[in-house]
């Protein structure tokens, strides 16, 4: 049997030797890693047991008027971390309310330290107080678009929920009070507020302007059911945004099974909407050169064997245009209509954007309502109807916007939006502008608004005059087709702009299953003339 060689023996003992050492590097690694763990843990540990905390509440982004001036967040309210032992009870009990003053004693009177709300910020021996921003309040204005939170903070409807990755936030303001080992509060030691301000000041910079908001809102109360729209006629920027009835963002529950809808927005949704279309009509009769066309209404005229009536019974006599507009003759616009073919006039509802839905911003939209289909109005009947904004037409209050947004411009829109942009970490980001659309000339405008100023002159819409500047505008009685009680459901309209000779603001008004539009909007018209100083 041949002996093992040495050089063989030796490089074994070598292997043996190197296991060795990595199995004990192996084992001192482990015992390293627990140890650092232990430690890590016991450090935390001893962070958690120096301090005790007080949630106080939660954070959340702001929405701002096209001002910057804070709708949501736009109230506060006082918490005090309050250390008993060390505060006065006779120092806070002229600081909190007269039934919070029994509480407050009972608090006093323990160990544990306590949050209570005052009516003033108070720092001093025991005590320190950190302001607390309200998101959301009973009676915030622009409830329907501003919309609401959930019980996490989250955003449910309207900008709240369209922007809640940019509003929501994690972080909650806290009190904290430094403990001793066995986690007792030092008396010595100054109480800490914990906040993030950052996330308060971040937000949405809405186009709505609080000022026009308020004023609208007060005039709105006149009407149950309805929407208005009030908006910049040169850039689309919508300024106010009522729709009744409104509900208390607070207390959703309340209102979610009414028969009356609150939290529906209908300055979004569709409705007939009757004699405000024919200024569409009557935009394309002057883009088609047939302005000066007349006829002789006799109360009705006859279509494919029908009779389509006007809602003078005994007829207007003599109409051409201006005529046709001011006193809302649904004969000349039935002549009209079909005069000019379907193409024409759907065309010109097309380019309006009639029949689609439009972005507001982010997240919100418009209903698209419905615009007659160009094969349908190949039907006689279907053009008649459609002259005079009935049939199948549904239109949002929103989407009258452009139509007279057009007639008090140059010829030419922008579509509505409510988004003016955004601020983050300090910085402003511009929402970009929206381009303009032209349906009609410059010459076409200017005569339409001349026809509209005689529809509150000496036409259907006297109803609508300011007393405060001059105004412009058309009336609508929309037929539904529905009846109660035997008696059919109509919605009142009024679209207008102010002033006339300058057209600084565009306002659409919907009275739903009621009357009165004309009133509100002249109401509408006084209050921000009163207001801005343009007028």
């Amino acid at each position: 049997m041949q002996k093992p060689k040495i050089s063989d023996k030796i490089s074994f003992d070598i292997r043996v030797v190197v296991c060795f050492f990595l199995v004990m590097v192996g084992f001192l690694s482990c015992i390293l890693r627990i140890v650092v763990i232990a430690s890590g843990n016991y450090k935390q540990a001893q962070t958690e047991q120096s301090s005790y905390r007080i949630e106080i509440g939660s954070v959340r982004g702001t929405i701002y008027d096209c001002n910057r001036i804070p709708i949501t967040n736009a109230k506060t309210k006082e918490i005090a971390a309050v250390i008993p032992g060390k505060a006065s009870f006779n120092f806070l009990c002229e600081k909190v309310s007269e039934q919070d003053r029994l509480e407050l004693k009972e608090k006093l009177s323990k160990q544990t330290p306590f949050l209570i709300e005052v009516n003033e910020q108070v720092k001093g021996e025991g005590m320190l107080s950190a302001t607390q921003y309200i998101n959301d309040y009973k009676d915030m204005p622009a409830a329907h678009i501003i919309g609401y939170v959930d019980s996490e903070g989250h955003g449910v409807s309207g900008l709240q929920k369209a922007y809640d990755q940019l509003l929501y936030s994690s972080s909650k303001v806290s009190a904290v009070f430094k403990t001793d080992g066995r986690g007792t509060v030092l008396l010595g030691e100054e109480i800490e507020i914990e906040d993030n301000t950052e996330v308060i000041a971040s937000g949405v910079v809405s186009t709505i302007d609080i000022n026009i908001q308020t004023a609208v809102e007060k005039v709105s109360q006149k009407m149950q059911k309805g929407a208005i729209i009030v908006a910049e006629a040169e850039s689309g920027k919508i300024r106010a945004m009522v729709s009744r009835p409104t509900y208390d963002v607070t207390n959703v529950a309340d209102y979610l099974n009414r028969e009356d809808s609150p939290l529906l927005n209908r300055c979004l949704s569709s409705y007939n909407v009757g004699s405000i279309f024919k200024p569409c009509v009557a935009a394309a009769a002057i883009e088609n050169l047939e302005s000066d066309y007349s006829i002789t209404c006799n109360g009705f005229e006859t279509i494919t064997d029908r009779k389509f009536a006007c809602h003078e019974r005994n007829g207007h006599g003599i109409v051409n245009l201006k005529k046709a507009i001011s006193h809302s003759c649904n004969v000349f616009f039935y002549n009209m209509a079909l005069k000019l073919g379907a193409d024409s006039v759907y065309s010109m509802a097309s380019s309006l954007w009639f029949g689609q839905r439009i972005k507001l911003c982010d997240g919100i939209y418009t209903s698209a309502g419905v615009l007659t289909k160009r094969t349908q109005l190949q039907n006689d009947a279907e053009l008649a109807n459609l002259s005079i904004g009935q049939g199948r037409l549904l239109l949002t209050p929103v989407s009258m916007l452009t139509l007279y947004s057009a007639i008090a411009g140059d010829g030419s829109y922008r579509l509505p939006t409510l988004i003016e942009g955004v601020l983050k970490d300090g910085s402003f980001k511009k929402e970009e502008e929206v381009l303009k659309t032209r349906v009609m000339s410059d010459n076409t405008a200017a005569r339409l608004r001349e026809d509209l100023v005689e529809v509150i002159k000496s036409g259907t819409g006297s109803a609508a005059s300011p007393k405060s500047c001059s105004a412009a505008g058309k009336t609508a009685t929309a037929q539904t087709g529905k009846y109660k009680n035997g008696v059919e459901i109509t919605h009142s309209w009024f679209c207008g702009f102010f002033p006339a000779e300058n057209p600084k603001y565009v306002a659409v008004v919907m009275v739903e299953s009621g009357v009165g539009s004309a009133e509100i909007f002249s109401n509408i018209a006084d209050s921000i003339a009163k207001e801005s100083p343009e007028f």
